[in-house]
């Protein structure tokens, strides 16, 4: 039960970064970053999504933390399929997509 209201409320954060901007993305980063130190490590990262493979990627420095921008970057980037910098349809749809059952957050 723990984890999936975990995940509902990772979910939650993911859409209203997309939705509200830099706010909603510092708050998204905040509530993943549950231990409180510099960064979130790959397990507070699979607690929200499970192990997807793209902690990894989002590390872009490879230092076995996200840091807030690699957090936005690869977040951001995972839905702007075009590399156009806008999320537009119907890759705002993956979004939606994503939130349903046997998506990425599957809640």
């Amino acid at each position: 039960m723990t984890i999936y209201i975990k995940k509902i409320v990772a979910s939650s954060a993911v859409a209203m970064s997309l939705i509200g901007g830099a706010a909603f993305a510092q708050e998204a980063y905040s509530d993943w970053n549950t231990d409180g130190t510099a960064g979130i490590n790959q397990e507070e990262f699979n607690s929200g999504v499970g192990n997807t493979g793209l902690y990894d990627k989002w590390d872009a420095d490879s230092d076995g933390t996200l840091s807030e921008t690699e957090f936005q970057d690869g977040l951001y980037g995972y839905y702007d399929a075009d590399d156009n910098g806008t999320i537009e349809e119907p890759e705002f749809g993956d979004l939606g997509d994503d939130m349903g059952d046997g998506g990425l957050f599957d809640v």
